[in-house]
């Protein structure tokens, strides 16, 4: 059977390019693949660290700042603010916040905590999406401690804690220690003696301690802690090398068997006006010896007369 051919010789001589045209579309189309899929890496990586909720994400340092702690506001429960003539060591800071993109906010100082104190004129408005400057004074509520992260600076006016980003947190810790620097080493407590006195139903805890400090004035405070109520503050000026008692009163009702008590105290050491906060810790044993007799603790009761003899005597 003979086979017909159809066409122009030409055509069936010439090899076919659809394989070849194939090809070149789909590498044009790889391309374009693969340039989408770089651009949209590109652009998740430029938009991975940006906030989609409120958040502090920059700090800056704008100038030093005189601040003067109230008592009660220096994060610790029963601690004093600045002594009389003294001042923080503090710096006005500029945060940047980040607005939530689905609500608008308003913000202020978060409550003193044991890392860091903050302070502000007045709350901050964050509208919903944008980016707005929010400047506090910051300072240091604990030098011992003053290289801790802060887990707060802001809260929102329902008292919900703004969140901080990372390099926030290392900056402003760093910030403190630099502000503690000038304040030296802290002052040395050495306790020397403890006991428990009682008299009637209180309980008092009294530890006899040693201080050591080159501040020209310090200040110490017993603070509340487990079980335990400071009592009264006292202002060494100048320090030197003296020996005080600290009082703790003791509240039972607190306490288990496990309870151990701890005596907690703060001191601020004034250099150059300037009151550099500091949380010591005096370690108590549980064999502590317990006393019934306040007589060399107290002043003598009615300049040492006998009640007996100026009590008015009964009639026959």
């Amino acid at each position: 059977m003979e086979v017909l051919e159809q066409g122009r010789p030409d055509e069936r001589a010439r090899p076919s390019r659809r394989p070849l045209v194939a090809a070149l579309v789909g590498l044009i189309a790889l391309g374009i693949v693969a340039s989408a899929v770089i651009t949209g890496w590109r652009w998740w990586s430029q938009q991975a660290p940006r906030s989609y909720g409120l958040e502090i994400s920059a700090v800056e340092v704008i100038g030093r700042a005189s601040l003067t702690v109230e008592d009660g506001d220096s994060g610790w429960v029963g601690g004093l603010g600045t002594p009389g003539g003294a001042v923080a060591p503090a710096v006005w800071a500029r945060l940047t916040v980040e607005g939530d993109p689905r609500a608008s906010a308003l913000v202020s100082p978060a409550p003193a905590s044991p890392e860091v104190i903050v302070s502000a004129v007045v709350p901050t408005a964050i509208p919903a999406g944008q980016t707005v400057n929010a400047d506090v004074v910051l300072a240091p509520s604990d030098c011992l401690t003053a290289g801790a992260s802060p887990r707060e600076l802001l809260v929102t006016s329902e008292g919900t804690v703004v969140p901080i980003a990372e390099s926030v947190r290392d900056e402003v810790a760093q910030l403190m220690v630099r502000l503690c620097s000038a304040g030296g080493q802290a002052p040395v407590l050495e306790p020397t003696s403890a006991l428990i006195d009682v008299f009637f139903r209180d309980r008092t805890l009294v530890i006899t301690a040693d201080v050591q400090s080159r501040a020209e004035r310090v200040v110490l405070t017993p603070l509340d802690g487990t079980a335990l109520r400071g009592l009264g503050a006292q202002d060494l000026d100048p320090p030197g090398d003296r020996s005080v008692r600290l009082r703790w009163l003791i509240s039972p009702g607190e306490m288990s068997p496990n309870t151990s008590l701890t005596g907690r105290v703060q001191a601020y050491s004034i250099i150059d006006g300037t009151a550099f906060p500091w949380i010591l810790v005096v370690p108590i044993s549980r064999d502590v010896a317990v006393r019934t007799s306040t007589a060399s603790l107290m002043p003598p009761r009615n300049d040492g007369v006998d009640l007996a003899e100026v009590a008015p005597r009964p009639s026959n």
